[in-house]
């Protein structure tokens, strides 16, 4: 029985994960050799299943590991965008932290940590990165629920970050 683009598609995820049996693995392979379109989703997915996993793998990860060769001109901007966007936390923290000694009696402020603030960066950034990487994947046909589930896991994991209200207006 063969099985229409739409059905691998939907088996995709589970076949790069090797979560499927022998017979329905067998049949996404099968289908594979025959399918251009499904080939190369399934390449696009394991690139963003590999930048996903370095990137959780290391919440400070250091893309500069990863080669994904259409993205050397727009790197240098996304360098900087992170690097404008880690500014721009660490000033409203600042700022916030400011605020907060006026308004506050001494003996009742708690400043926030420097690993708190560590954290909310690399949330920042590793979202955008996410973000990044679904946008790109999103441009191949046929990535539609992935994308989808992509979007969500960033709104999901990430919820106060800007890439998550960016991936919250993609999905509506």
């Amino acid at each position: 029985m063969k099985k229409s683009c739409k059905n691998i598609e939907n088996m995709l995820v589970d076949y790069a994960d090797g979560r499927l049996s022998p017979g329905e693995s067998g049949q996404v392979s099968e289908h594979l050799t025959r399918c251009e379109n499904c080939r190369g989703l399934l390449d696009a997915l394991q690139k963003s299943l590999d930048l996903a996993g370095v990137i959780w793998a290391d919440g400070l990860a250091e893309t500069k590991a990863i080669r994904i060769p259409t993205l050397r001109k727009v790197r240098k901007s996304h360098r900087l965008r992170y690097a404008a966007l880690a500014a721009s936390i660490l000033l409203v923290v600042s700022a916030f932290t400011a605020w907060r000694a006026l308004v506050k009696p001494v003996e009742v402020q708690k400043e926030p940590s420097f690993a708190e603030i560590e954290r909310k960066i690399t949330d920042e950034g590793t979202a955008a990165r996410l973000l990044a990487a679904t946008d790109l994947l999103a441009d191949r046909p046929n990535a539609g629920t992935l994308v989808q589930s992509q979007y969500e896991y960033i709104v999901d994991r990430y919820p106060n970050t800007k890439a998550a209200a960016a991936a919250k207006a993609k999905i509506q």
